[in-house]
């Protein structure tokens, strides 16, 4: 009998990490054959379990290195961030530390004493925006000259590339235009330069590769295999409850189990946990370990609708904010809701919602395609024939 602890919020690993061996072999394979990946999901479909899972798998073979880049705003952030993550291998560490002497060693004579958090800001202080590249290079080149080959797992650098490309006021420039396409083209020259010593992993919950469309950059890209992770199937969705169940002593009676998963729609494995969670405190509530149909209606309608489910959209609607800009995010917003309510839209629609809002400087046929390009590729909607539905 397969039991399962309950992990809501952050990545899980080992023992609480659930299924996903079809995409733990497909990604270890592209990895072992030197490919660089770009990972393409939703939010809370599990990338960052997913990466963290294969590098506790493959950590004798390589060394994975863990770059979060959701605070980061400029590529020196960035080179930060890279120089940061080295810390947790003596080895590359102490190399690392050899490329940033000069910063480091007017800092303290204890290095070691500085916090991770810390130790961001006191790499970031000694580059400015010109010589991140040339520190940037000397971490890649030391990285690609040690006794195993490297992985560096880029989280969230669409969030950077989005911060670079639009800025505060969600507008594409000339000069931030100029700016990104250095950075991605160094991303491009590393992967070149370092193939089959360094693999590289993007991923994020908002879309990269529609970011640089709109800036006519997804060029850049061109060294990157695509990776899509799915969300799970109601087979594995089941599995995962009744593991959950069988842990914590829970009994589900005839169709509750069918019923989560249908009320639940698309299968994102921090939902289906997020659900059982609020089943689970149900049960404790009310000291009772049978769990009905009815009883997940009930559940689904005061808990998953209620506070908790609206905070875990407002994330999603800070991504949109982020991907579209404040101009644009409520015509994307309208045309998310106006969809899930009627079910689905078709182009006509979709037009007219867009004629009735004032985009500067841009025709509604173009702000249009952009946003069901990025609500697709993020997955919001998809298209079925000629409408789109909302996933």
């Amino acid at each position: 009998m397969k039991k399962l602890e309950r992990a809501i919020g952050n990545f899980v690993t080992g023992d609480k990490f659930w299924n996903r061996e079809k995409e733990i072999q497909l990604f270890t394979e592209l990895l072992d054959e030197g490919a660089h990946i770009l990972m393409a999901a939703p939010r809370r479909i599990g990338k960052t379990s997913l990466m963290r899972e294969v590098a506790s798998r493959i950590s004798d073979r390589y060394y994975c290195l863990h770059v979060d880049l959701q605070k980061s705003e400029s590529p020196a952030d960035a080179v930060a961030e890279l120089g940061k993550a080295t810390r947790p291998h003596e080895k590359l560490w102490g190399k690392t530390k050899g490329i940033f002497q000069n910063i480091l060693g007017k800092v303290t004579e204890n290095i070691e004493s500085i916090g991770m958090d810390d130790l961001t800001v006191t790499l970031r202080s000694g580059m400015t925006s010109v010589d991140w590249q040339s520190k940037g290079d000397q971490l890649f080149s030391t990285l690609s000259d040690t006794d195993m080959p490297v992985i560096v797992f880029f989280d969230e650098l669409p969030i950077l590339i989005n911060r670079m490309l639009k800025g505060k006021e969600y507008k594409i420039t000339p000069e931030r235009k100029r700016a990104t396409d250095s950075f991605m083209s160094w991303i491009r020259d590393v992967s070149v330069r370092h193939s089959g010593k360094i693999r590289l992993v993007i991923t994020g919950s908002i879309g990269i590769e529609p970011a640089l469309r709109q800036a006519d950059l997804s060029a850049t890209l061109n060294t990157f295999t695509p990776f899509i992770l799915p969300p799970w199937n109601k087979e594995t969705a089941i599995e995962c409850l009744q593991a959950l169940a069988n842990r914590y002593e829970i009994s589900f009676q005839e169709k509750a189990l069918e019923n989560i998963v249908e009320k639940l729609g698309y299968l994102i494995p921090h939902h289906v946990q997020m659900f059982f969670d609020n089943i689970y405190t149900d049960c404790r509530l009310n000291s009772s370990v049978e769990v009905t149909k009815g009883r997940v209606d009930e559940i689904y309608n005061a808990k998953m609708l209620g506070i908790q489910g609206h905070a875990e959209l407002s994330h999603m609607e800070e991504r949109l904010k982020i991907a579209f800009g404040m101009d644009i995010y409520p015509l994307a917003l309208e045309i998310i809701t106006e969809t899930a309510v009627t079910g689905s839209l078709d182009s006509q629609r979709a037009m007219k919602i867009c004629d009735s809002y004032e985009i500067e400087d841009r025709s509604s046929k173009d702000v249009l395609r952009d946003i069901l390009e990025i609500l697709q590729h993020d997955g919001y909607l998809k298209q079925e024939e000629a409408s789109f539905v909302f996933v």
